[in-house]
């Protein structure tokens, strides 16, 4: 007999489907009337933009035949970023002006005040995640978060030293650690959260990558080096070509990875995924987006010099404006397509839920208060938002 026989016999519930059904041509459409508009009003459309995103993503995500809901609001956004922003220009102004003043302790001031925006990313980045979380229901009940963003952020600048001294090796005991408090902070209406997969794992899973960069990044150096002393101008023209290629295949195979030992990690109560997803999975995503933008950058340098190599010069500027901007809406448009919809479909096509009858029963929590879009606006200001 073999197990799943026995877990019928001894009444185990089943696993449930999680599905996106979301079409390619509705994201397509979307971004195509959104992204143009987002260089009209130079940038303030995104917030639009990015709020219908969500809504199409979380609503043809389908689990146990229930959609999931975006609650989140285009005009909460803008709100939260023009407020951060009310508090983040003055400290733009004064680390300019300071930096101005100290011309002999400029690399000093520099370094004090690039450290503090790390940090203060960092605490974006969580009260973004709280957001986000709080905007987001299934089942007409809402996901929460709480925990301190100052808190998270001094952590990730301690871990955040501890991978830099060790050459990148930490970063899979940062990433647990940092993914420990914000899971243990998130909440299914009254079920709590937690994360229990292990740095080690990651770790293992992840050493023939590092290393793989280490020997190409190496392999550069070493190379550009022997072509400075020995000549060589065809080894200095391929070997970035070559550097390039192999960093696109090793990053698109982590963030597989990365993706997969995250989601198996995650918990909320007794309910738990497992994923399918493979290494390779994400990389014809990462090569399409890098062809299309390739062609795109050649057709647009082509047109470029066509018109500003021939006279009137006056007629050649405003339309070499206009297809710099144009080559901005194709990046927006490759990124969101092949970074957000298609990766979005890939990890949750892969995914299996378990003991989702766990959250069948679930009350909201009392101290449950909602929080408002300043830490998505902090997010923006710094460009961290996720799409």
């Amino acid at each position: 007999m073999n197990d799943m026989t026995i877990g019928a016999a001894q009444g185990a519930p089943e696993p449930s489907d999680i599905v996106f059904t979301g079409r390619d041509d509705e994201f397509r459409d979307l971004l195509f009337k959104g992204t143009p508009l987002e260089i009209i009003t130079v940038g303030f459309y995104r917030f639009w933009l990015a709020t219908k995103i969500r809504q199409h993503l979380w609503s043809h995500t389908i689990l146990d035949g229930d959609a999931f809901a975006y609650l989140g609001t285009a005009r909460e956004l803008l709100i939260g970023f023009l407020f951060a922003m009310a508090i983040l220009a003055p400290i733009y102004l004064a680390s300019f002006l300071l930096g101005v003043e100290a011309e002999r302790s400029r690399s000093f001031v520099s370094s004090l005040v690039g450290v503090f925006f790390w940090v203060f990313w960092q605490f974006a980045v969580y009260r973004a995640r709280r957001y986000r979380l709080h905007r987001t229901a299934w089942r007409g009940l809402r996901f929460y978060m709480d925990g301190s963003g100052v808190s998270y952020a001094l952590r990730a600048m301690g871990w955040g030293f501890v991978s830099i001294v060790t050459l990148g090796l930490a970063l899979p005991w940062m990433q647990a650690a940092l993914e420990r408090y914000k899971m243990r902070h998130t909440y299914y209406g009254d079920l709590s959260g937690d994360f229990v997969a292990t740095a080690g794992d990651f770790f293992k899973q992840g050493s023939r990558l590092w290393l793989g960069a280490a020997f190409t990044g190496a392999a550069c150096i070493g190379g550009s080096a022997f072509a400075a002393i020995h000549g060589g101008g065809w080894l200095v023209l391929m070997l970035p070509v070559l550097a390039a290629t192999a960093f696109i295949e090793i990053y698109a195979r982590f963030k597989a990875l990365q993706w997969k030992w995250w989601l198996e990690g995650v918990r909320i109560g007794d309910v738990r995924a497992n994923s399918t997803l493979e290494a390779h999975a994400l990389t014809g995503y990462y090569w399409m987006f890098v062809g299309l933008l390739f062609a795109s950058a050649v057709a647009a340098a082509i047109a470029l010099w066509v018109v500003l190599a021939f006279p009137p010069r006056f007629v050649g500027i405003p339309i070499a404006v206009l297809i710099y901007l144009a080559l901005i809406v194709q990046y927006s448009i490759l990124w969101r397509t092949y970074f957000v919809q298609r990766v979005w479909r890939i990890v949750v096509n892969s995914l299996t839920i378990h003991n989702l009858h766990a959250a069948q029963e679930v009350a909201m929590r009392l101290d449950a208060s909602s929080p408002t879009a300043l830490g998505e606006g902090f997010a923006d200001s710094l460009d961290v938002v996720g799409f």
